[in-house]
């Protein structure tokens, strides 16, 4: 009988461990899912990650944004505006949780400026996003290139004996 609750509560231990450790994964998950920029923990609250407030929304714009940063690469003309978009994405962040706490007028009166400095980031983030292909190949001149080796292949063909 006292292997069989020994094993009984090893069980136990072991179910509540396993259920803490998901528990703790998904935790993690949702805190980097809410940060601005990767490695800075957000002051936003869980639950702007769902929430229909003005203030959530501007939160998940300035994510997006930040996640679209992210995935420019860094080129030399490129880095310090970059990072400086960065530290503006978290101090904007901050401010915006800041401003999410005050009386309702308030607030309401402060969400005009806040909205035109997220429309601010967005717009230099898709400006940063068009000066790095700028420096790649464009698509018309991949299909031009695309073109002329079918044409050489074609050419090869018509030379190829029988």
């Amino acid at each position: 009988m006292g292997d069989v609750l020994t094993w009984l509560l090893i069980f136990v231990a072991l179910f509540v461990l396993m259920v803490l450790a998901v528990l703790y994964t998904v935790h993690r998950a949702l805190v980097r899912r809410n940060q601005v920029v990767n490695g800075v923990r957000s002051p936003a609250p869980m639950a702007w990650l769902t929430s229909s407030r003005k203030e959530a929304r501007l939160h998940r714009r300035l994510r997006a944004a930040g996640q679209r940063l992210e995935l420019v690469p860094a080129t030399e003309g490129l880095t310090d505006v970059m990072r400086g978009l960065r530290v503006e994405l978290v101090e904007l962040d901050a401010h915006l949780v800041t401003v999410s706490r005050r009386p309702s007028p308030t607030r309401r009166a402060d969400r005009g400026e806040l909205v035109v400095r997220v429309q601010a980031i967005e717009d230099l983030v898709r400006r940063i996003e068009e000066r790095s292909r700028g420096t790649g190949v464009s698509l018309e001149e991949l299909a031009e290139r695309l073109d002329v080796l079918e044409a050489a292949d074609d050419e090869l063909r018509g030379l190829e004996p029988g």
